[in-house]
């Protein structure tokens, strides 16, 4: 059978986070792209605020491909920030079906029982608010002076502020192989936290660190495009 992916955006983010990265992926694989309510196709939705329903609702999404036949089994699931965690939740929710995937790879989070050495700063008012998420590097700095943008997309922010936050922080062991990867000066993940991840992965599971901050790996496409084709076990140069 041959490997697919399924991705998962970070906070704020929506089906055009790794649209340069799923070019190149789609050449080899087919890619599931989940749609979020509030942002894309689903606007007229309102965004999420808990852990639990977006879990649920991208759980529906991805169950489309199962039944339509989609191998689990060739399934590398990833996610980047906020997504880390919703692809680790999917990931679980495999392995209580006894399916599993084929690997998990994660970027820029903590493992979810380390969630709480997470600054909280959903109750903030909006400029302490924007003003932490782009201190941490969840936001760009350029944004900041943007009223509008800042306006536009304060709730949606907010909503998925509010799903990380209200995550269960339960301790979760797979027994697919995890990949997890950061910043070496990512704000948000420190050396040990990044290590933990070892912690929720089965044999073959490890971590590394590529340069710069929180957002380094979605900065660096082609270290992204190598760990998850790395992942899947496919290579991209049979497809040039």
């Amino acid at each position: 059978m041959t490997a697919w992916f399924s991705v998962y955006p970070h906070l704020g983010g929506g089906r055009g986070t790794y649209l340069p990265v799923l070019a190149e992926l789609r050449r080899v694989a087919t890619c599931h792209v989940p749609t979020l309510p509030g942002r894309d196709g689903r606007y007229g939705e309102p965004a999420h605020r808990t852990f639990a329903s977006l879990g649920d609702d991208l759980w529906q999404q991805l169950r489309v491909e199962l039944d339509a036949g989609a191998d689990p089994g060739e399934l590398v699931l990833f996610g980047f920030s906020m997504g880390a965690l919703l692809a680790t939740e999917l990931a679980a929710r495999l392995a209580e079906q006894g399916t599993g995937c084929r690997g998990l790879v994660v970027a820029g989070s903590p493992p979810p029982h380390l969630l709480d050495a997470v600054e909280r700063i959903g109750d903030l008012p909006d400029d302490e608010f924007v003003a932490a998420l782009a201190r941490h590097g969840v936001m760009a700095q350029t944004v900041l002076p943007e009223a509008e943008l800042r306006e536009l997309m304060l709730p949606i922010w907010r909503a998925d502020c509010a799903v990380v936050e209200s995550h269960p922080r339960a301790r979760v062991r797979l027994s697919c192989p995890v990949l997890a990867v950061a910043g070496s000066a990512d704000p948000l993940v420190d050396a040990a936290q990044l290590a933990a991840w070892q912690q929720v992965g089965g044999p073959g599971s490890r971590f590394l660190t590529v340069p710069g901050g929180h957002g380094a790996v979605l900065e660096n496409h082609g270290v992204l495009l190598e760990l998850l084709t790395e992942a899947a076990g496919v290579d991209l140069r049979a497809s040039r």
